[in-house]
């Protein structure tokens, strides 16, 4: 599907990820919908702050009222431009660590035991989870309304984001790992459903490690060293600014840029055949289970 002249909405779009797919879709020629708790950042592209071009609109993905306001809000946008839509990006997420089992003080007595939190763990599937299928079902009866494109009549596309902690979540990832592995385990049925009934293909992405504000630290200075101390350095580097274990980084020795996960995302849009999986995008990183 051409990405040109046409409307994507991308929830968590004004950071990250998202950020780096929106810009990568205006400049490829299309529109873009960011749904988010804060604005884009207005220094990364003008097209970002040009109201033809972009409709920022301030969402809680955990909340069916704050999304359907959105989504309302972009089908009036996409008809006022000329722009149907193309597909939906969801890219919202928060990332949470704690025990299943935390400490226990051995003084304490059983009435006093520590548990997690379960708070916690339903905050991270109503915004990983929920918010991601509560998005795509609020979107898809209109992106099912475009006219079909060229000799498949294709209407739209549906990219989800997993993440590698789907299939190796580490030692406290409990709430996390569970939400993005139901978020890979919906791409295959829905891929399935709105295929051949409405023209839309599902695709999912399951990062390893990339620049963002959920993984990146301060970096410290290094001095020059040889080849062997050089890479070992450097290996050091990424892991500290990833809090990774570096016996796990691969190559490229670093962690992936926002970049490259827009360059996929593009592929993904202009690839027909791309429907139905979930790709990992981790340049070989398995995680341990511990960091």
């Amino acid at each position: 599907m051409k990405p040109e002249g046409r409307t994507f909405i991308i929830s968590g779009g004004s950071s990250g990820l998202g950020l780096a797919t929106a810009t990568a879709l205006l400049t490829q020629g299309a529109n873009v919908s960011l749904l988010d708790l804060n604005p884009p950042p207005a220094d990364i592209s003008p097209l970002l702050t040009n109201p033809s071009r972009t409709l920022y609109t301030r969402t809680d993905v955990s909340s069916t009222a704050s999304l359907q306001h959105a989504v309302s809000a972009t089908v009036a946008w996409s008809s006022s431009s000329n722009a149907p839509l193309g597909g939906v990006i969801c890219c919202a997420g928060i990332g949470y660590g704690e025990r299943a089992l935390p400490r226990q003080d051995p003084n304490a007595d059983a009435n006093k035991v520590k548990t997690m939190s379960i708070e916690a763990f339903d905050r991270v599937i109503a915004i990983n989870l929920r918010g991601t299928v509560d998005l795509i079902r609020l979107v898809l009866p209109h992106l099912a309304a475009v006219k079909g494109e060229g000799d498949d009549g294709e209407r739209g596309v549906v990219v989800v984001v997993s993440s590698v902690a789907a299939y190796e979540g580490q030692v406290g990832q409990l709430a996390y790992s569970a939400s993005k592995a139901a978020v890979a385990g919906i791409v295959l049925p829905l891929a399935r459903e709105v295929g051949r009934s409405a023209g839309v293909r599902v695709v999912g992405i399951a990062p390893g490690v990339f620049q963002t504000g959920m993984t990146s630290r301060p970096r410290k200075g290094g001095s020059g060293a040889g080849k062997a101390e050089g890479e070992a350095k450097k290996k050091a580097a990424v892991a500290e600014m990833s809090a990774m274990n570096s016996g796990m980084i691969e190559w490229p020795m670093r962690m992936g840029k926002p970049e490259e996960f827009a360059e996929f995302v593009m592929g993904c849009v202009r690839n027909g055949m791309v429907n139905g999986s979930v790709f990992r995008l981790d340049g070989a990183v398995r995680m341990p289970s511990r960091l």
